[in-house]
């Protein structure tokens, strides 16, 4: 072997007298191959309860089985060869670490029989859902990248090939559990902020579902007043159509009571008839008041019914 001063000035002239030439590429140590692909799995129905209920049904788990709309799995392989240079050396030949990425993303079926609320709706949500996915996915290139950045680290220091393997396994189970608690960060982080979006709606449907509740006990109250109102009515007329049948008898009418002269028994039936006739006027008011109050809830009800279902509508598409 020649001394080492040898070596550096044979190298200078050899650079020297090649300087016009590129240098020669440096083989990478480390290949990394990621790829992706993407499927669908159908969703049906026409409306927004129709449509939730089928992805509840047919929809997707992720590995802690928890329900989910999208998702993104990854299947990760390294293989990597060394060879033992000299006792307690070893010089990797190479190393390739690939990662393959699906990504499983909703897809209705029945686009062309969806409203255009529903279509627009639903072209928001499943975009939304593919941006979700897409950042799965780039937290798993990220992974992938700083696998191989740790990898070539290692494989400049000079140790064995038993411990060489030893620390390429260690790291490859480190980056992987490092991956999947940057994918679990991520979604609680973005399960979080979903839920926090949604809590004005959800605030608000509770108001006006507490308001429904309101409504509908004291129209049922009105309902049951209005009952007791029209049996009271119709003792009532009863009695006024027997008063007016014995005014009848004496020859006195309730328009004629108003007259002087009338006999005793005429006078006595005219001031009941009165009397009756005052109550009746007074159960068509009291009626008359428990209708416009029931319209009045009657429309309020439609009213905070319909905005609630609008609510409850878009809180299912922020899912």
């Amino acid at each position: 072997m020649l001394p080492l001063p040898a070596v550096v000035l044979i190298v200078l002239i050899v650079l020297w007298g090649c300087s016009s030439l590129p240098p020669a590429p440096q083989r990478e140590r480390i290949i990394l191959t990621t790829s992706r692909s993407t499927q669908y799995y159908s969703v049906r129905g026409v409306t927004t309860d129709a449509i939730f209920d089928d992805i509840e049904r047919n929809g997707l788990f992720d590995h802690n089985a928890r329900r989910a709309v999208g998702l993104t799995s990854a299947d990760w392989g390294i293989d990597w060869k060394g060879i033992e240079t000299r006792p307690g050396l070893c010089g990797p030949e190479s190393m390739t670490i690939t990662m393959k990425l699906v990504v499983t993303l909703p897809r209705h079926d029945q686009l062309n029989d969806l409203s255009q609320h529903i279509t627009t709706n639903w072209q928001r949500f499943s975009a939304r859902v593919a941006a979700h996915e897409q950042r799965h996915v780039d937290i798993y290139l990220t992974g992938a990248k700083k696998m191989k950045t740790r990898m070539e680290a290692i494989l400049t220091q000079m140790s064995s090939c038993s411990e060489l393997t030893r620390m390429i396994h260690s790291i490859w189970a480190s980056e992987q559990a490092d991956t999947e608690s940057a994918q679990e960060e991520f979604h609680l982080e973005d399960e979080a902020k979903s839920q926090n979006d949604r809590k004005p709606l959800q605030a608000q449907i509770d108001i006006n579902q507490g308001r429904l509740t309101a409504i509908d006990s004291e129209l049922r109250g009105l309902d049951q007043a209005l009952g007791g109102s029209k049996g009271q009515h119709e003792t009532t007329q009863a009695e006024i159509d027997a008063i007016k049948s014995e005014m009848a008898k004496v020859g006195v009418s309730p328009s004629s009571c108003s007259q002087s002269g009338l006999t005793t028994r005429a006078q006595a039936l005219c001031h009941d008839y009165n009397r009756l006739a005052q109550v009746f006027n007074g159960l068509v008011k009291q009626h008359n008041e428990i209708v416009s109050r029931r319209n009045v809830l009657a429309d309020e009800y439609n009213r905070v019914s319909g905005v609630t279902n609008s609510l409850i509508e878009t809180l299912n598409w922020t899912q």
